[in-house]
């Protein structure tokens, strides 16, 4: 992850998290080309800016989007069971918010638009939408911050180095 300068307010907010052994497991497991450790960082803190600069409770918005993908498998190497809609059901994007709020609840204490966040982060994919403003911050964010991750890992030089790497 790019070193980078987070307010000390921010680091004050989310620090039992980022000091938590469980959460900094979460480096070892690969994540849109970043890292799930620095993809959930940097989504818990832009929404935490924009959540402020809004004025919504950009506290529980720091807290609630820096744990919205705190699941412990790398989501590549899981194995499918089942035919049709049932492994549609199993697949990662539909079962992870769900997996990471029960696994941000055993650690942390969560309040109800901490929740929402984590478990509704992946809509449209998933059918219920947010129901907090600082929910749709989060949602948004992450979409973006994946995007930005999935570009800077894809662009014409890396993809040309894997490629080397791959045919030598």
């Amino acid at each position: 992850m790019k070193a980078r300068k987070y307010s000390a307010e921010y680091k004050a907010l989310v620090s039992d998290i980022l000091e938590h052994p469980k959460f900094q497991a979460l480096r070892e497991i690969e994540h849109h080309g970043n890292g799930l450790y620095a993809h959930s960082v940097s989504v818990g803190y832009y929404s935490y800016r924009i959540a402020k600069r809004l004025g919504l409770v950009y506290v529980s918005v720091a807290r609630g989007a820096l744990l919205h993908d705190f699941f412990f498998e790398d989501w590549r190497v899981r194995k499918k069971t089942g035919k049709g809609l049932e492994r549609i059901r199993q697949m990662h994007g539909f079962t992870h918010p769900k997996e990471a709020l029960a696994n941000a609840r055993q650690y942390f204490e969560i309040n109800d638009k901490e929740a929402d966040m984590i478990v509704k982060h992946m809509f449209p994919l998933t059918i219920t939408p947010p129901k907090h403003c600082e929910s749709w911050v989060v949602t948004m964010v992450d979409k973006g911050v994946a995007v930005g991750e999935m570009v800077s890992e894809h662009t014409p030089r890396k993809i040309y180095h894997r490629y080397r790497l791959q045919n030598s």
